[in-house]
Parts: structure tokens; C-alpha cells; sequence
């Protein structure tokens, strides 16, 4: 989504902050995401390899092949087979959400072959125990050690995580900790009496959380992986490994909305306003030059969604004993571990 209309981007309509992401970092050649709130239709341009899409408050002609994500957001119109079609070609992943929707609708390209075959691999070690209480142990880690500066885990927790050997052992530790990081979180905003499942932030965490989830369903799908065989949640019935991949990062969802919250200092605001000053926190958060110690990488935030797939990918096929997450941190010495991987995106710093 981009505030900004001096960014040149390959889409041949005006930038609109309901409807368009972009990366300042690489607007100029870079595929675009669509946000597109209450579509009512999309319709081939004659004579044209563009679309016309229809939605309220006006419509935009694009080419597709210059899109890279879809996401219909609110009620939505006629959805025809033709443009399905049109997104398949394309490799475009589409979702349908609503606010109150609790598992959106996805529709995915058909991944393809793959000579190493990863997908076997993911669903093989999915059903070996032990290893699948490895990964899932190692993605809550992340997501409880990232609760900080709000919120220090006790080491004592920690090493009961470490000590796990079941799911449901592993989410009670989470549960716990969980829900100690939000008393701190509101504390710290001066919100009294507000929950994460209910209000405005509710609905600004969710609208975050679905935009993430866009970002890593995009990687998983391109490196051949199944987004609905996760490890740490159970159901198939959605796209369950894309939200455990997103645990080590929902620190960002939450700095964004607190950011967003702050932001408007004594002033009163709608909800509309907070979901959408959110997005804009976000977007600037990703688009950020950190460090990565795991592969010793300056990167962009948003390159971290990427890794974490490739390094989740390279565990599955054996490429690494370990899974080894990217996440940012300063620059030390000594030995780096082995990863497997190398991030996209590489930033070259003086």
C-alpha cells in the first residue's frame, strides 16, 4: 500500500492507499500486492493483456503480469472463472476476507513438480513426534523471545520449552506467557481494560496478521510446500503452516499497531484510521535494513518472511541438522551456524 504518488511502479493506475502495496525500496521494478476493498468485479480489457477491476469508490485497468498477490477485503461482487483463470496463468495467489471471517478463502496456483520433492518430506516429518515438537519448540521460542523489550520471558520458561515433548505441553507454555505479554503490551499503551480478542486492536492485529500471511503464503507456495501441513497448529483445514512461520514476526504486527496507536497522541480516532495508520507503520517496519546473524546478511525486513520458508525448506530436504531461523540482531564475531540457506535481498553496507 503505498501513501506515496511519486513512487513509479509498473501498474498503469494512481496509487490509492486502500488498494496498492508497494516497497519504497524497490517500487521501480518490483510486482505489486493488491488490497482491494469491496470488489465488485474484474473484466478483460478487449485488444489488451490488461484487467479492468471494479471495486467501491472507483476502478483501476492493470496487467497481471506485474502483480504478485490478491486480496479481496470486505463484500464482495462477481468473482468469474475467467479472471481465476487469468490468476492461475499468472501464479498469482488470491484471498477473499471479511473482518469477522475467521479462516479466509484462499485460492493457489497448482505448485507444480518438484525434483526434490519437498512436499513428501514436509508431511513425513510432520508425522514423526519428535521432530515435529523440534520445529514447533523452535518457532514458539522465537515468538516468546521476541516478546521483549514489552515483556522478558523468565528463564524458567524457557526451559520448560526446551524440555517439552508434546504440543499441548508447548502451548501451555505459550498460552501462559501469552497472555502476560498482553497486560504488559495494553499497560504500556495506557489502555485499560482491553483485550487482544475484542475492539479496535483486535481488528488492527488482524488486518496486520492477514497481510503477513499473504507475504508468507507467496514464498511457501513458490517453494513447493503445502500451506495447510503445519506443525505447531494442527487443522488442515487452513492454512496452518503459513500462521506457524508467522510466530517469530507477529512482534512486528504488534509494534506496528502500537506505533499507529501513539501516533495519534490525546486526539480521538476511528478504528478505520487505526487499521489504516497500521498498515502504513508496517509497511515502513519491513522496508528497514537490518542485520541477520544466522547468515551474517544486511536485508529488509520483509526478506526475513522469505528466509524463514527457505530455512524451514532446507531442514525438511536435510540440507541443515538444524532449523535455523532468520531474525535480526547485531553484528558479532565468531563462528555463524550452518544454515543451508542464503536471504534474497542482500544489502551492501559500507
Amino acid at each position: 500500500m503505498d501513501e506515496s504518488k511519486s513512487d513509479a511502479t509498473p501498474l498503469s493506475f494512481d496509487q490509492h492507499s486502500d488498494f496498492i502495496w508497494t516497497w519504497k525500496s524497490n517500487a521501480r521494478g518490483a510486482k505489486a500486492s493488491l488490497w482491494l476493498p469491496y470488489f465488485s468485479g474484474a473484466e478483460k480489457v478487449p485488444r489488451s493483456k490488461k484487467w479492468k477491476i471494479s471495486y467501491k469508490g472507483g476502478n483501476l485497468e492493470l496487467d497481471l503480469s506485474h502483480v504478485d498477490f490478491v486480496m479481496l477485503y470486505g463484500v464482495s461482487g462477481v468473482l468469474s472463472v475467467e479472471f481465476l483463470d487469468a490468476l492461475a496463468q499468472h501464479k498469482i495467489p488470491l484471498m477473499v476476507h471479511r473482518r469477522n471471517m475467521v479462516r479466509p478463502y484462499l485460492f493457489y496456483p497448482e505448485p507444480g513438480t518438484d525434483d526434490e520433492d519437498v512436499l513428501s518430506q514436509q508431511i513425513r516429518i510432520r508425522s514423526h513426534q519428535q521432530k515435529r515438537v523440534y520445529i514447533a519448540k523452535t518457532l514458539i521460542r522465537k515468538r516468546l523471545q521476541n516478546f521483549s523489550p514489552v515483556f522478558d520471558v523468565p528463564v524458567v520458561y524457557l526451559d520448560r520449552l526446551a524440555k517439552a515433548k508434546s504440543l499441548e505441553a508447548i502451548r501451555s507454555i505459550e498460552a501462559v506467557q501469552t497472555k502476560k505479554f498482553w497486560e504488559r503490551w495494553f499497560n504500556e499503551l495506557g489502555v485499560e481494560g482491553a483485550r487482544r480478542k475484542e475492539g479496535m486492536f483486535k481488528a488492527a492485529l488482524d488486518s496486520q496478521s492477514v497481510f503477513l500471511s499473504g507475504v508468507i503464503l507467496r514464498w511457501v507456495l513458490m517453494h513447493k510446500l503445502s500451506p495447510c501441513h503445519g506443525f505447531m497448529h494442527t487443522p488442515t483445514s487452513y492454512p496452518s503452516l503459513v500462521y506457524d512461520l508467522m510466530e517469530p514476526y507477529r512482534y512486528l504486527l504488534e509494534k506496528s499497531v502500537a506505533m499507529a496507536y501513539q501516533s495519534f497522541g490525546s486526539r480521538d480516532f476511528e478504528e478505520k484510521e487505526l487499521i489504516a495508520r497500521s498498515k502504513v507503520e508496517l509497511k515502513d517496519l519491513l522496508d528497514e535494513v537490518v542485520y541477520v546473524p544466522q547468515t551474517r546478511q544486511y536485508v529488509r525486513r520483509k526478506n526475513l518472511l522469505h528466509g524463514i520458508v527457505l530455512a524451514l525448506r532446507a531442514y525438511l530436504l536435510d540440507e541443515t541438522v538444524r532449523f535455523v531461523i532468520p531474525t535480526e540482531g547485531e553484528k558479532k564475531g565468531g563462528r555463524p551456524p550452518k544454515v543451508g540457506f542464503r536471504l534474497p535481498g542482500e544489502v551492501w553496507q559500507k
